[in-house]
C-alpha cells in the first residue's frame, strides 16, 4: 500500500500489514485513500493501485478516488472510478486554493454523485500539498453554496483553527485553548462540514487540551469521524484511539465518531 517513494516509512506498508494493522485496533473495516497531486509526485497513492488493493480484501475496505483537479479528463475519470467502487473522493491534495474555479467542477460531481469529499488543508503556501484556505473563509463560501456536498476536512490547515489564538507558521500549536476557532465555528453551524481526527494534527488538536478537547468531543460528536492515517503505526506514542479511550466518554459517543458517522456519510444501511 505503501507511498511512491522508497525513503519513506509509508512505503514500506503493504496490504498485509494494513490489515494486520486494522485487526490490532479491531476494526471490521476502513476507509483507504488515495493521494495524488501534481504537486508532489514523491506522495502519491494513485487510484488504481488503491482500488485494486481493495478488491483484494473488499469485505474489509473501502476505496476513496482522488485525482488533480486539473486533468483534462477529470469528471469522466472519476465517474469511472466511482463505477469501480469507489465511495468518495479523497484525499484531495491539489495545492490550489479552496474557492478557485478549478475546484467546481470537483463539488459539482460530487453533487452529482452524492459522494463525501476529504480535503487536507495546508498549513503554509509553502507546504508541498494540501489545499489552501489560511483563514477557513473558502471553506465556508464554497459550504454554502455546495450544500448538498459533505466536505471531511483534515489536515493541520483545518485543525489548527480549533483553537481562536492561531499562530502564524506553526502547523501543529501547542497549549491550551481560551477561545473556540473557526474550525469549530464551521462544525457547528454547517450541517455538510465534518472534521476528520486522523493523524498527528487530529491528535495534536485533541491533546493539547484535554479539558477542551473532551468537551468539543462531546458536544460535536456527530460532525467528527475517527481516522489514522497510520499515525499510531509509525508513532504508536500518539494513538488517537488510546487518547480517547481514556476520555472515558459516553457509549454513543464512541460509536458515532468510530463509525456510525462514516456510514451516514457513505449511505450505509
Amino acid at each position: 500500500m505503501g507511498i511512491n517513494n522508497p525513503l519513506s516509512a509509508w512505503d514500506k506498508v503493504t496490504l498485509e500489514i494494513l490489515l494486520s494493522f486494522l485487526d490490532g485496533m479491531g476494526a471490521a473495516k476502513a476507509v483507504v485513500l488515495s493521494v495524488y497531486s501534481w504537486n508532489n509526485a514523491a506522495i502519491t497513492m494513485p487510484t488504481p493501485y488503491v482500488v485494486e488493493a481493495c478488491r483484494r480484501s473488499p469485505d474489509r475496505l473501502i476505496p476513496f478516488c482522488s485525482l488533480d483537479v486539473r486533468e483534462p479528463f477529470f469528471e469522466e475519470e472519476v465517474r469511472l472510478y466511482i463505477d469501480m467502487g469507489c465511495e468518495g473522493f479523497g484525499e484531495y491534495t491539489c495545492k490550489v486554493p479552496i474557492k478557485h474555479r478549478v475546484n467546481l467542477k470537483l463539488f459539482n460531481i460530487c453533487a452529482k454523485l452524492e459522494i463525501p469529499l476529504l480535503i487536507h488543508l495546508a498549513t503554509l503556501e509553502s507546504d508541498p500539498y494540501g489545499a489552501l484556505d489560511p483563514d477557513l473563509s473558502g471553506l465556508e463560501k464554497i459550504a454554502k453554496k455546495f450544500d448538498d456536498v459533505n466536505f471531511i476536512m483534515h489536515g493541520p490547515g483545518w485543525w489548527r483553527h480549533i483553537s481562536s489564538e492561531v499562530p502564524p507558521s506553526v502547523g501543529y500549536p501547542q497549549g491550551s485553548i481560551k477561545e473556540p476557532g473557526r474550525a469549530v465555528f464551521l462544525l457547528e453551524n454547517y450541517p455538510n462540514i465534518y472534521g476528520d481526527l486522523s493523524a498527528f494534527s487530529g491528535y495534536n488538536a485533541i491533546q493539547r487540551d484535554l479539558d477542551f478537547g473532551k468537551n468539543f468531543l462531546e458536544k460535536l460528536n456527530k460532525k467528527l469521524l475517527y481516522g489514522t492515517d497510520l499515525e499510531p503505526f509509525f508513532s504508536p506514542q500518539h494513538s488517537l484511539i488510546d487518547l480517547l479511550m481514556s476520555m472515558k466518554l459516553r457509549n454513543e459517543i464512541y460509536e458515532n465518531i468510530l463509525y456510525k458517522n462514516l456510514e451516514g456519510l457513505l449511505h450505509f444501511s
